[in-house]
Parts: structure tokens; C-alpha cells; sequence
């Protein structure tokens, strides 16, 4: 308790040396420091908030804000109205109790417009009430996207006809409004179609129409026009795939040969994409084929109509006619779709090196039958048929050399995650640590070395020494002051003293004067 004491009288002491513009930036500064304190204090007892829902029409804000005014649930809403924040620790509690009540409903009304049934509703009303929650139930289900930010369904159903011929297809449009810098892919697109399309009955995808907030029509070309531009996007990358392949393996081959990364090869195909259906009829005349058979048999018996026996013997006559039919062959074949109609490959290998007697490298080109070789080589692998046109050329020229390669700069995609409590509680931890180490530490030190040394005694004669702070040559001087006044045995005035300290150490004794000066 005394050592305490002690330090404050120290302190007090020492602040009450210092002058008027050095006491008032002490004040300041330890104003600010505490009111640093306070604020960071503050801050981390405020209760954090945080999104119970987004993007919420009026009337789920309106419902949800309901739900938590009955459960005196403090909240806050933003700017726009469409999101709702709650204290962070009830955030899941909230959303559970909120989801088994219906909340939030989406744009438009769903099915639900059927759990309160009203007496009297004429067929129209019943119509009506499904082509709305039909339309609902869709903008519902279209708005779970996560490029979708809102979205609106119009459904036209035409009335039911006696004849089928003049029965009209039922249509829709779909109106969307993207997130903030978010983009919507053409399969999406497509996947929207279709799932209005699906959901309705006797609609087609060509009769759905999707627009986003602008106006832009984002599903023109539905139909023939759409479906061709896909066969062509297909077909490019079956070509390229085939390219590849085959120049691929052309040019692991020649790399096993004349060195890795001294070969490069280039591929192009020609690809017939024509769906072509072949049809060939054969006849063979040699081996004609019974078409039918018609036989007539004619008997004449020797008894006559008087019973007696007839000289004349019995006749028989049997007439016979075979109808042949030519054997006829119908073949019918498609033929395949990619077929390969030109191939053209170009192959780039690089020399050998050779020392020469400065011990630098000279390029050597490579020999006559060794390129012949290599175009030997790549023209059977790849199946070259000179019949069709197919190309191959093999050039020999020097490769340009790397020094060094280039390192790889991978591209790290960060994450920032949602800050929690604890990251709070961190950085106000070490900036009051850095205050504390940084501002208050050495403050305190200054005031505590301003404090003014007590009045010695030295043999009867007071030396009073005000220097601000004791320091290491401070308690030197006084030693030999101690000293000098042991082995006399008389009292040395401070002319004495001052000379004896000058002698022994005057480094030192040029510290204390100036020191004294100050």
C-alpha cells in the first residue's frame, strides 16, 4: 500500500514540475485515451445485428416486422425498405419460427389464395384465383436462383374451343430483374423456358417470352433458329476436339523422337456435318424369285353315261403357269454425321545442337531422309488419304530458346467471410494493448523522471540538485562525493567536490553540468 502511495506522490510530483504547454498535452493525451477506451467499450457492448431476410417485397417486410413487433424483438430495416436485421444470436431462431408460418411469401400470391374457401365464388373467380397462384407459385420458384433478384409471370389461357383445329396454345412472359452485377447464363435462360413451359398444360417453349428489367429480349431465337445455332456450336467444338486429339498424339509421338519440346504440330479438319440418308436398290436377274404358281387340272374318266365301257382310254390335261419375280435388294444407310473430309497438318521440329570449338552451340539442320522420315511417319499415324486432298508438311528451323522459364503466378480467388464477435474482440484487445505500451507507458515515465530529487546532506553543507530524474551518473557524483568524505574525515565544500568528481571522471562531470544547465 506505501509503495502505491509513493508512486502516485511520485507521480504528482513529477507533473507538477513540468510546465503549463507540456502539463495541458498530458491532459489531452489522456483524455483521448480514455475516451478511446470508452468508445471501444461501447462499441463492443452494442448488440450486433444482423440480415434475417433481403430482397422482401412490401407486404413480406410488412408481415415479418408484424411477427417481431408480437415477440418485442427489437429490429432494424434498410433504406430500402426490402431487408430486415435482427440481433445476430436470434437470426436462426427466427428464421425457423418465421419459415413455419409462411414467411416470407414472395412475389404475388401462391396456392394458399385456396386454404380460406369463400361461398359463392362463381367459375370465373376459381379461374381467375388459380391463374394467379399459378403465376405466383412460378415467380416463386424462378426468384431461388441466386442471379435472380426479383420476377414477375403472365400467363395468357384462351378459352376452351369445340374444335380442336381452332384451339389457340396457351402463352407466357416472364419479366426479371438481376442482382447487382450479377449476369444471367443463355442455359438459365433456357431452364426458365422450359420450366414455365412444363408447368403449364399444351404451352411449348416457343410460346414463352423472357425479358429482363430493360426490356431486353433474353429469349429471342427460341425454336429452329435456336436449335441450329446449338448444332453449330457443337459441331465447332467436335472439330476442335478432333484437331486436338490428333495433333496431340502426333506430337507425343515425334517427342519421344527427336526430343521433348522440339516438335510442334498443327492440325486442321475439314468435318462434313450433313446428315445424309443413302438408298440402294439390286436386282439380280440370275436368280429369280417364284412370285406365284396357278395350276388347272382337267380328267376325263372311259365309263359313258349308259354304264357301258368306252373304247377311248381316260384323259387327263394339267396346265401349269409360274409367275418369276426379279430379285430385287433395297439397302438403306445414313451416313455418319462428322465425317472427315480434309486433313491438313503442319509439323515444326527443331534441329540438333553441336559444340564448336568455342564451346558454343551451332544449330544443325537435319537431313533430307530424316524429314522424309518424320512426314512418313506422321502421314500414317493420322491416316493421310492423298484420294481426298489431305496435306502434310514437315519444316525444319531452330527454336528459339527460353533462359529461363516463367514462374507461375497462381491466381488465388479470396473469400471474405462474414467477421464474428471474436474478430472484434481481438483488434480492441491489441489497440488497447498499444495504447497502454505505446502512449501510457512512456507517459507515465516522463512524469516520473520529472520529479524533482530531495536535498542531500553532504558533510554539513546542503547541496541542493535539482536535476529532473536520477540517473547513472547522478548516483556516480554522489558515490565519490561518499567517498572522498570517508577517507578525510572533513567536510568538503561542493567547489571541492565538484573538482575531485571533474578528476576523476570528466565525461561524466560534463554530463552532470549540463544536466544542471537544463
Amino acid at each position: 500500500m506505501d509503495s502505491i502511495l509513493q508512486f502516485f506522490a511520485k507521480l504528482w510530483a513529477g507533473f507538477d514540475s513540468l510546465s503549463s504547454s507540456r502539463k495541458m498535452s498530458v491532459i489531452i493525451v489522456t483524455l483521448i485515451t480514455a475516451a478511446s477506451i470508452g468508445l471501444m467499450v461501447y462499441l463492443t457492448n452494442q448488440v450486433e445485428y444482423r440480415v434475417l431476410f433481403s430482397n422482401l417485397s412490401a407486404e413480406d417486410a410488412g408481415s415479418i416486422v408484424g411477427k417481431l413487433n408480437e415477440k418485442k424483438i427489437s429490429y432494424k430495416i434498410s433504406s430500402s425498405g426490402n431487408a430486415v436485421s435482427v440481433p445476430a444470436e436470434k437470426v436462426s431462431e427466427l428464421r425457423l419460427e418465421l419459415a413455419a408460418a409462411g414467411l416470407p411469401q414472395g412475389s404475388g400470391v401462391g396456392f394458399e389464395i385456396f386454404d380460406n374457401k369463400t361461398l359463392g365464388a362463381t367459375e370465373f373467380e376459381q379461374q381467375l384465383n388459380y391463374r394467379r397462384a399459378l403465376q405466383g407459385e412460378l415467380a416463386r420458384t424462378i426468384n431461388g436462383l441466386d442471379e435472380i433478384q426479383s420476377s414477375r409471370v403472365h400467363i395468357a389461357l384462351p378459352k376452351d374451343s369445340l374444335f380442336s383445329e381452332q384451339q389457340k396454345r396457351p402463352t407466357a412472359s416472364v419479366t426479371l430483374r438481376l442482382k447487382s452485377g450479377k449476369t444471367i447464363r443463355p442455359a438459365q435462360i433456357e431452364g426458365i423456358v422450359h420450366l414455365v413451359a412444363s408447368s403449364i398444360e399444351g404451352m411449348n417453349p416457343d410460346d414463352v417470352m423472357v425479358v429482363d428489367s430493360r426490356g431486353t429480349i433474353l429469349s429471342a431465337g427460341q425454336g429452329d433458329t435456336n436449335k441450329l445455332s446449338k448444332l453449330t456450336a457443337s459441331q465447332v467444338d467436335f472439330q476442335r476436339n478432333t484437331e486436338k486429339e490428333l495433333s496431340g498424339r502426333i506430337q507425343s509421338m515425334l517427342e519421344n523422337i527427336v526430343g521433348k519440346g522440339k516438335a510442334v504440330v498443327r492440325v486442321t479438319a475439314e468435318l462434313d456435318f450433313r446428315v445424309t440418308e443413302k438408298t440402294e436398290e439390286s436386282y439380280d436377274a440370275e436368280a429369280p424369285v417364284v412370285r406365284s404358281v396357278q395350276r388347272n387340272s382337267e380328267k376325263t374318266n372311259a365309263v359313258g353315261k349308259t354304264g357301258v365301257v368306252s373304247e377311248t382310254p381316260e384323259k387327263e390335261k394339267l396346265d401349269e403357269v409360274v409367275n418369276y419375280e426379279i430379285n430385287k435388294v433395297v439397302n438403306k444407310t445414313v451416313m455418319p454425321v462428322g465425317d472427315t473430309k480434309k486433313l491438313s497438318i503442319a509439323v515444326l521440329v527443331d534441329g540438333t545442337y553441336k559444340k564448336n570449338e568455342k564451346g558454343e552451340e551451332v544449330y544443325q539442320p537435319r537431313t533430307k531422309s530424316e524429314i522424309d522420315s518424320i512426314e512418313d511417319l506422321v502421314r500414317k499415324s493420322a491416316g493421310i488419304n492423298a484420294q481426298r486432298g489431305d496435306q502434310v508438311v514437315v519444316t525444319n528451323m531452330p527454336f528459339g530458346k527460353v533462359e529461363a522459364e516463367e514462374a507461375e503466378t497462381p491466381s488465388l480467388k479470396e473469400r471474405v467471410e462474414t467477421f464474428t464477435p471474436i474478430f472484434g474482440y481481438i483488434a480492441i484487445a491489441g489497440l488497447i494493448i498499444f495504447i497502454l505500451l505505446f502512449i501510457v507507458r512512456p507517459l507515465i515515465k516522463t512524469i516520473t523522471k520529472a520529479a524533482p530529487v530531495p536535498v542531500r546532506q553532504l558533510s554539513g553543507t546542503q547541496l541542493a540538485v535539482s536535476i529532473p530524474g536520477e540517473t547513472q551518473t547522478e548516483q556516480y557524483a554522489r558515490q565519490v562525493a561518499e567517498e572522498m568524505q570517508g577517507t578525510g574525515g572533513r567536510s568538503l565544500t561542493e567547489a571541492e567536490i565538484a573538482r575531485e568528481m571533474a578528476r576523476a571522471d570528466s565525461k561524466q562531470f560534463a554530463d552532470i553540468l549540463r544536466n544542471w544547465i537544463k
